[in-house]
């Protein structure tokens, strides 16, 4: 029970602190256009499973683009997180792109499909 207490702890202060780190400290317009939605950490806390999305305000901002520009800064981002941690270690980033706005707009369409 504590252990999950700790670990939700870690992950709201990775949350927040990626959502600085990303949006006041990196100078990339192409990131600051996205949202962190969650943080999953093992249970070893080695590896961080960061769900993130955007919304298309700027056509030329694509999902891929995104997804590139987070590989490509992703030690950048690591390392400026591991200044703002109070931990031995910092957990490896896996930047995955989450799907659950687009599902619930699949499920409402659907529905109103079948309402009519």
């Amino acid at each position: 029970m504590a252990n999950h207490k700790i670990k939700g702890r870690k992950e709201a202060t990775i949350l927040r602190e990626l959502t600085i780190i990303i949006e006041r400290e990196m100078k990339n317009d192409v990131l600051r256009a996205l949202s962190i939605a969650e943080v999953r950490l093992t249970n070893d806390s080695e590896i961080a499973k960061i769900y993130w999305s955007f919304l298309p305000l700027n056509k030329e901002i694509t999902k891929e683009l995104i997804a590139s520009e987070l590989e490509e800064n992703k030690k950048t981002i690591r390392m400026k997180l591991a200044h703002k941690l109070n931990t031995r270690t910092v957990p490896d980033l896996f930047f995955e792109y989450d799907t659950s706005l687009e599902n619930a707009n699949r499920i409402e369409e659907i529905l109103n499909k079948v309402n009519k």
